[in-house]
């Protein structure tokens, strides 16, 4: 058809569910001491007893990589007294790979009994190891969802769909539950792949 032919374009949106199948916990070791050698030993002492304690659990070291470590000094002492002493507070912070989810409550207890009073639970995160087919899914029914409209427009108009003259594609999302502060057991929702397709056809 020529350059200038009738078209109609239309956005179709889709998503796709699964059950998650991998986890990850996002932990923090925090010691406050006098000095900052005392406050990094027994930030690293409890990282090294959650690596001890999750490897039961069949999970490696290479599974709970550092993302993160600081050291921040802290002044002591009422607002309008004198400074008090100085503290140092050291964070550890850990993200443990969880491949078998229905572990997932299991493991985050055994890291937080391990760590003790150093444990600061940031998050306990899910998903999916087939990431890419569960978006390829979601894909199909956006294409789906902009033929229906599509084909309805074109109705409308007395005319039918010809040939597709361009397909843009959105930004893909995975929506994953997240608990914050979670408690155990861990009971995860679904993850859900959205994706949007905007298509331009021809009218014939």
């Amino acid at each position: 058809m020529a350059p200038d032919s009738p078209t109609v374009s239309v956005t179709g949106r889709g998503s796709a569910t699964a059950a998650p199948d991998r986890g990850t916990i996002r932990l923090e070791c925090r010691a406050e001491r006098a000095t900052v050698a005392d406050a990094m030993a027994d930030a690293n002492a409890a990282v090294r007893m959650v690596r001890a304690a999750v490897a039961e659990h069949g999970i490696d070291a290479a599974a709970v990589p550092t993302v993160g470590a600081t050291v921040r000094a802290v002044e002591r002492g009422m607002r309008g007294e004198p400074q008090g002493a100085t503290e140092y507070v050291a964070s550890h912070r850990l993200q443990i790979g969880v491949e078998d989810v229905a572990r997932l409550g299991e493991v985050l207890a055994t890291a937080i009994a391990a760590a003790g009073d150093a444990a600061r639970l940031e998050g306990v995160e899910v998903g999916v190891a087939d990431g890419q087919a569960l978006h390829a899914e979601a894909r199909e029914a956006a294409w789906a969802d902009a033929v229906a409209a599509a084909a309805r427009l074109a109705e409308l108009a007395g005319r039918r769909l010809g040939s597709v003259r361009s397909v843009t594609e959105g930004a893909e999302a995975v929506v994953a539950p997240q608990r914050m502060a979670a408690t155990v057991p861990v009971e995860p929702a679904g993850v859900e792949a959205q994706a949007v397709l905007r298509v331009v056809w021809e009218l014939a």
